[in-house]
């Protein structure tokens, strides 16, 4: 198997990431679309590493054998298979022992494919490259509006629609607040929200607009690149969806609540509220607390959405919008669709006739 840059490995045909670490570093990241097949699980891994610093490097190389001689047929069967459908390009965490030890294997049994030079660590570093010297090739068309809004639904039709779209929310995994996490699955780290993000952008190519949802610096657990940030300041259009209250609470509760069972969303509000409780009481006073506290005693999800919307969301948005100069666009709607298809009209209109 050839060495390749991961540059290089772009330019083949089909390329098949084959990602060889355990399956809890593949979990933290890797290049999208890869495989896991795992040359050792997670605690024999650590085990190797031990033995590795604190013995003696030959008796870890021993022991690895060990672990992966009962399962090293299956192991290349796995790979095997994957030949008729892509080229198979192999990678471990720095292109070190277990994906040389692999591919001495697969030379030995004819499997071609090549060997990612450097790893994932190679593959790190070419994303924060691409991300930190990316420019957009059009202007960012960033939609606000308070909690509850629709944005990233409105953002979903008019990626339905054929606009460019990037789900900022989509791709963190997480809607922003203390409660963002709410309706996703599992959780996203930086290395894989980079990952996915460098994906999209490639995916967009050259565009001559592109669609975000007005975001902090921080969305979950992931900070924002500086492009996307500097574009919604320099030259961007800012668009604000108007949506009554009542329609926001609504649209939170459907998506936020429905997804989870009642006991699990009970306990991760009271985990939320505590986690905001020094700076609500300090915004809102102690009564909205305690109001709010009442709504999850009684499991009323409604009310207490609203309570806390009105009280103390609101407010905490609506200094936030302060700081934008003006808006290109208010869109007054009671529901997505309908803002979807104003804002897909005044694109239409300024950017395709």
């Amino acid at each position: 198997m050839k060495p390749i840059s991961f540059a290089a490995s772009l330019e083949i045909q089909r390329p098949g990431f084959i990602d060889l670490r355990t399956p809890g570093e593949f979990g933290e990241g890797s290049i999208p679309g890869a495989i896991n097949i795992p040359l050792f699980g997670d605690e024999e891994y650590a085990c190797l590493g031990k033995v590795y610093r604190e013995e003696d490097p030959t008796r870890a190389r021993f022991l690895g054998l060990k672990f992966i001689t009962p399962r090293l047929s299956e192991l290349m069967e796995d790979l095997a298979a994957i030949i008729p459908i892509k080229t198979p390009v192999l990678f471990c965490a720095r292109g070190g022992l277990r994906s040389l030890a692999v591919c001495q294997i697969s030379e030995f049994l004819d499997i071609p494919g090549y060997r990612l030079e450097g790893g994932y660590r190679e593959f790190r570093r070419f994303i924060l490259e691409f991300l930190k010297n990316y420019n957009c090739s059009g202007p960012l068309i960033t939609l606000h509006g308070l909690a509850g809004a629709g944005k990233t639904e409105v953002l979903r039709l008019l990626d339905r629609e054929g606009f460019p779209v990037l789900n900022l929310e989509q791709l963190a995994g997480h809607r922003g607040s203390v409660f963002g996490h709410l309706g996703f699955s599992g959780r996203v780290g930086q290395k894989k929200f980079d990952a996915l993000l460098w994906k999209k952008m490639e995916q967009l190519g050259s565009y001559p607009l592109l669609l975000v949802e007005g975001e902090s610096k921080r969305v979950g657990d992931v900070y924002l690149p500086e492009f996307l940030l500097e574009g919604e300041r320099e030259a961007g259009i800012n668009i604000f969806l108007d949506t009554p209250r009542e329609e926001r609470v609504e649209w939170i509760v459907h998506n936020y609540c429905s997804p989870v069972e009642e006991e699990e969303l009970l306990a991760q509000a009271r985990k939320g509220l505590y986690k905001i409780e020094k700076n609500l009481i300090k915004r809102a006073g102690k009564k909205t607390w305690l109001e709010l506290q009442k709504a999850l005693d009684r499991k009323d999800f409604f009310n207490f959405t609203f309570i806390l919307l009105r009280d103390y969301y609101d407010p905490l948005y609506s200094s936030y919008l302060k700081k934008i100069p003006a808006f290109d666009l208010i869109i007054e709607g009671k529901n997505p669709a309908g803002s979807a298809k104003k804002l897909s009209s005044f694109l239409q209109n300024k950017f395709f006739t």
